[in-house]
């Protein structure tokens, strides 16, 4: 007998295969499962088994055991056989918030490949982020794959820029240093909410963190989980907080995922101080390393358009090009309709404000309209009566629309690379560069 939330689980696959959500027992199944699928080397990488222990383990802000799904072999003695997750969070499409649903840590045993197992599993997934009122799924994951399950590439993910000390002037020297470090405590949290906003820069999209989260990633999580933050503060010799970052080595680099510097202070001071902090760092780990394993450099990976780049430009390599989210939009008129006061902002900070009209966007396998009056987005209708496939004031091929409407990509640029993309008039392809601007975006999810 199922509950009204199980989505129709446990559900009967054939050839003795059952689809289930997991349960706390099956937390140490399920992380030695992913760690033995996902780690490269599992003897040596226990990064994704305690992600996955933390999941399960019931104090995660928005995750537990009951999120996960499992599918069992009841020929082969209940042999966990395929598993995935969902990961609810809160993202911010500038700065209306809006609910995302992350799929994870898909895994299958190779001999049971190829059998839909996967598909089963994210249509209940799909079905419990729609109940929760997620409007938007997003995952991390292998190319081209998740396109099967309606998702396009369409955010950028990672990117980075590098700074080697060998380059002329990056391993200089100071006699003293005007910042010290220390890590962070429960009592920074109100600061980090301040400094993290300065790491996000002008994102357009971000996850958004409330304090449990912060308390939680900071120190909740095992010390060894992939998703664990550990940040240190940026001290001046008044011990104020001027800065925050967060580091690990890995491989031959010092990565930093995360800085940010509070207003008011120059950014190229705290750069240049972390750069030869971290190269003081790497010389005490170097010789205890092997020689393909010593720490040459710093990885920022703060993706494609983050401050500390102009702050330390002249010291830096050429940009390291980001991957990219998969990006499902299940109801996209209702998405517009959700961040319409940020396009309104848009429209009247440019050279259409105070637009009045309607633009048909054709996705050809669905449509709709924004009806714009005075600069307000009245409506945004579902459908309109069309005669031929291609009727549209602005036509889209399959999900590249996403592109545009996560600012992954420009309309120039779509409508240079696709031949079925085609606009009305030039008024409407003044409209959607407005609307639609290219800009980059970083996003830190919840892990």
């Amino acid at each position: 007998m199922t509950t009204d939330d199980s989505f129709g689980l446990p559900r009967d696959l054939g050839d003795g295969l059952v689809l289930r959500w997991a349960t706390p027992d099956d937390a140490e199944a399920v992380a030695s499962f992913n760690r033995a699928i996902h780690a490269d080397n599992p003897d040596e990488e226990p990064m994704l088994y305690h992600w996955t222990r933390d999941l399960m383990r019931g104090d995660h802000p928005t995750t537990n055991a009951t999120d996960f799904t499992v599918i069992i072999d009841r020929n082969a003695d209940d042999k966990l056989v395929s598993t995935m997750n969902l990961i609810s969070q809160m993202w911010a499409y500038e700065d209306i918030p809006f609910p995302v649903g992350r799929p994870e840590l898909v895994a299958t045993l190779p001999e049971y490949r190829r059998r839909g197992l996967v598909r089963e599993q994210m249509d209940v997934i799909h079905r419990k982020s729609a109940a929760r009122g997620e409007m938007v799924t997003a995952i991390t994951g292998i190319p081209w794959y998740y396109r099967q399950f309606g998702y396009e590439m369409a955010l950028d993910l990672g990117g980075s820029r590098q700074l080697f000390w060998a380059r002329p002037g990056n391993d200089e020297k100071v006699e003293q240093e005007a910042y010290r470090l220390r890590p962070a405590t429960a009592d920074d949290i109100p600061l980090l909410h301040q400094l993290y906003r300065a790491h996000l820069g002008d994102s357009p999209i971000s996850r958004m963190r409330d304090d449990a989260q912060w308390r939680y990633e900071l120190f909740g999580s095992h010390p060894e989980s992939m998703w664990t933050l550990k940040p240190q503060m940026v001290l001046a010799p008044d011990d104020e907080v001027v800065a925050y970052v967060h580091f690990v080595p890995y491989g031959t680099a010092f990565g930093i995922s995360e800085l940010g510097v509070k207003p008011g202070h120059s950014w190229r001071a705290v750069g240049r101080f972390l750069v030869r902090y971290l190269k003081r760092e790497a010389d005490a780990l170097n010789p205890n390393r092997a020689p393909d394993k010593q720490i040459t450099n710093i990885s920022f990976n703060v993706g494609r358009g983050h401050p500390m780049y102009e702050a330390l430009d002249p010291d830096l390599e050429k940009q390291s090009l980001p991957y990219a989210w998969y990006i499902r939009v299940p109801d996209i008129p209702a998405f517009i309709r959700h961040i319409g006061p940020a396009l309104e902002r848009r429209l009247a900070g440019s050279v259409m404000a105070g637009h009045t009209g309607t633009m048909r966007v054709n996705l050809y396998r669905r449509r709709f309209t924004m009806v714009w009056e005075g600069g307000r987005l009245k409506e945004v209708g579902e459908g309109y009566e069309y005669k031929r496939l291609e009727d549209g004031d602005a036509s889209f091929p399959d999900l590249t629309f996403l592109h545009l409407l996560f600012g992954h990509q420009s309309h120039d640029s779509l409508y240079a690379n696709f031949a079925d993309q085609t606009i009305g008039n030039k008024e409407f392809t003044v409209l959607l560069r407005v609307l639609f601007p290219m800009r980059p975006s970083h996003v830190i999810p919840m892990g």
